[in-house]
């Protein structure tokens, strides 16, 4: 049976969106039955970033209400036959949503698809706790700078009060802002705020030049990042695989006495 997850975050715009549509294409990409879920209630983002915008034809919230069959909720994606989304609904709340709804949804992909990935909102709000209590494994996502890793951290605290502990995945990393002492390198973050770090993101303008095209971020003409998903992916499936550590480069005495001049 598949596994499932869950991307939320202490706050809005860190790219966990960004993160869990790109993830699903690359999924799919690889050959995975994917199935992802835009689980922010009374928001739509995944069909845009999926570009199934205009094949919107019943939500989440048609499903619960036993207006449309489950078939008819998943829309396959057309460039990539083996993922499905499901969207929320822009008129629901919610309240709208009873756990045990969600936990009939999320059995039944499980049983159909390789991966179930679930959108989740920002903050921990009703539908956050819900599909947290339901997934096998929760994801906090999280961006480097202080407000960010604050908000993360408030999030954890109210996971593990809760009897679930979550992963993390750093987002826009910068590596000389690393060893320019701004930011901290990733590992110190997860073991300070004692979250598993799964997965590294780096900052990347072609990330931004892919959204303002409309393209997938798993669609951008950027490796690092393809890097990355491919070793979030393999970590999801159990294997140990080192995360990035940023350090000096190391020059040689050419390049010492260079430097050394430009000072």
């Amino acid at each position: 049976m598949a596994k499932s997850y869950v991307f939320i975050s202490g706050k809005g715009g860190v790219g966990k969106s960004t993160l869990a549509s790109a993830l699903a294409v690359f999924a799919a990409q690889a050959g995975k039955r994917v199935a992802v879920i835009d689980g922010d209630i009374g928001l739509r983002s995944l069909d845009l970033m999926l570009g199934l915008q205009d094949l919107v034809l019943y939500d989440m919230a048609d499903l619960v209400k036993r207006r449309c069959s489950l078939n008819q909720a998943l829309i396959q994606h057309p460039e990539y036959p083996s993922l499905y989304l499901m969207v929320g609904g822009q008129q629901a709340r919610p309240k709208d949503f009873q756990k045990q709804d969600m936990q009939k949804i999320l059995r039944t992909l499980k049983k159909r698809f390789d991966l179930v990935l679930v959108d989740g909102p920002a903050g921990l709000g009703r539908g956050a706790r819900i599909f947290a209590d339901l997934v096998d494994e929760v994801l906090v996502v999280a961006t480097p700078d202080p407000v960010a890793i604050r908000s993360a951290e408030k999030m954890a605290s109210q996971l593990y009060a809760a009897g679930v502990r979550p992963a993390m995945l750093l987002n826009r990393m910068n590596a000389q802002y690393v060893l320019d002492g701004h930011f901290a390198q990733p590992q110190n973050l997860s073991f300070s705020l004692d979250i598993p770090l799964l997965g590294v993101f780096e900052d990347s303008k072609l990330l931004y030049e892919a959204a303002l095209q409309g393209k997938n971020a798993a669609l951008a003409d950027d490796e690092g990042f393809k890097a990355a998903l491919s070793n979030l992916l393999h970590r999801m499936e159990g294997e140990s695989l080192p995360l990035p550590e940023y350090k000096p480069e190391k020059l040689n005495i050419f390049q010492r006495i260079w430097k050394w001049l430009e000072d």
